[in-house]
């Protein structure tokens, strides 16, 4: 069984399309977005303040953000792209900074604890037989003053989850077992994410009951992925920023159609057929209200009239009007007082979980007590209904 990382299962459960084509049919793509690589610039940058702790003592800031500006102008290629029209590069570059900056004002000289590795790899079991592989990257691992080891994560996005978020979160959670497998001895482990962004840490812990149930459930979506057979797309709005359009059903005419030039655009097949039957159901819907307006017209007349069939050119309409007993729906306020109501007379399992078109006929029929049909007739109302039914007219009639 092949080795896994918190990304791939996080790209399966967000489109196993992606997956496929990017971990099974291994297609890679040059694309890149500006937030990713935003992402890079920092992380490298982070990294390289606290691997020179190890040698050179303290980054001055001014260094640090010279590192990160050099570092993004030789790096940058053509096939970044910014989906965001309203923002540049520049724009990009500049929050990167900030970020540096904010974090670096936060937690100078960087003497709480011991750095004990950066972007470091780690590899690991799910379970004793080493059937289930992890692998991952931890941003940081330290040891605090009090002999707690600490997994750090920085995070670039405009995205703020709350602590709930973070207490369930899947890859730190992984990376918690990973620390515990690979340093036995190590009791103490804190999670820490930093939304650089928001200048906020987010701290979790993981009790071994929480672990043993990550496990569980990590194991069965490794079981899941490695017998699909259908890598079905999934819409959302991550599909912005996918690089496979041109290989997915939900977005491959997206595609084909969006560098066409207006003329081209206008007369592509699927493009008129899109058009002609949104211009047919907006017709429908317009003959729909016309419809219903000539319905009540004709239920006026017939009350008026007192008649029940009404004669046209070549068809006639009959007019019915009937009565339905209706109960409150699931949604209803006083849908729980009925359900009370029949469960204390032990008549639950004659509605069928209170099944409403049985109850009614039940009521109908006369089929329970006369106290307890007038109990639940409280809460039932007599639904008027009317019903045309066209039929053409025999040639004697006409």
């Amino acid at each position: 069984m092949p080795i896994y990382s918190h990304s791939q299962l996080s790209m399966y459960e967000g489109c196993p399309l992606k997956y496929k084509l990017r971990y099974r049919d291994k297609i890679k793509r040059d694309s890149e977005s500006i937030e990713g690589f935003r992402g890079t610039m920092v992380h490298e940058t982070l990294k390289k303040c606290y691997d020179n702790l190890k040698f050179t003592g303290v980054n001055t800031l001014s260094n640090l953000l010279t590192y990160y500006n050099k570092t993004w102008r030789g790096k940058w290629h053509d096939s970044i792209s910014i989906m965001r029209e309203e923002l540049t590069q520049e724009d990009y570059r500049a929050l990167g900074e900030k970020m540096i900056k904010a974090y670096y004002e936060r937690y100078s000289p960087f003497d709480s604890d011991i750095t004990i590795g950066t972007e470091m790899n780690i590899n690991f079991s799910l379970d004793d037989e080493t059937k289930y592989r992890i692998t991952g990257f931890i941003d940081r691992l330290s040891r605090a003053q009090e002999d707690v080891h600490e997994i750090h994560d920085y995070k670039t996005s405009a995205y703020l989850p709350s602590q709930e978020d973070a207490d369930s979160d899947r890859q730190l959670g992984l990376y918690h077992l990973g620390v515990q497998r690979k340093w036995p001895h190590t009791k103490n482990i804190r999670l820490i994410w930093h939304y650089l962004a928001f200048d906020t840490e987010l701290i979790s812990y993981r009790s071994p009951n929480t672990i043993s149930n990550l496990v569980a459930a990590t194991k069965r979506l490794i079981d899941e992925i490695e017998s699909a057979q259908d890598f079905s797309p999934n819409e959302s709005w991550l599909c912005e920023w996918c690089e496979y359009p041109d290989l997915c059903p939900l977005r491959k005419h997206f595609f084909k159609v969006e560098t066409l030039a207006v003329n081209e655009y206008l007369n592509e097949p699927g493009v008129v057929l899109v058009n002609k039957y949104v211009a047919l159901r907006n017709e429908a819907k317009k003959i729909d209200t016309d419809i219903s307006k000539v319905k009540e017209a004709m239920f006026d007349y017939a009350i008026k009239e007192e008649v029940e069939a009404i004669k046209g050119s070549d068809y006639k309409a009959r007019i019915r009007f009937d009565e339905r007993l209706k109960f409150p729906g699931k949604n209803d306020a006083k849908r729980q007082q009925l359900e009370d109501v029949i469960r204390e007379a032990a008549k639950w399992t004659d509605v069928s979980q209170l099944d409403t078109t049985s109850l009614a006929h039940i009521i109908e029929n006369n089929l329970w007590s006369k106290d307890l049909i007038d109990k639940i007739m409280k809460y039932g109302i007599i639904e008027a209904s009317s019903s045309v039914h066209i039929s053409k007219l025999e040639d004697e009639e006409k």
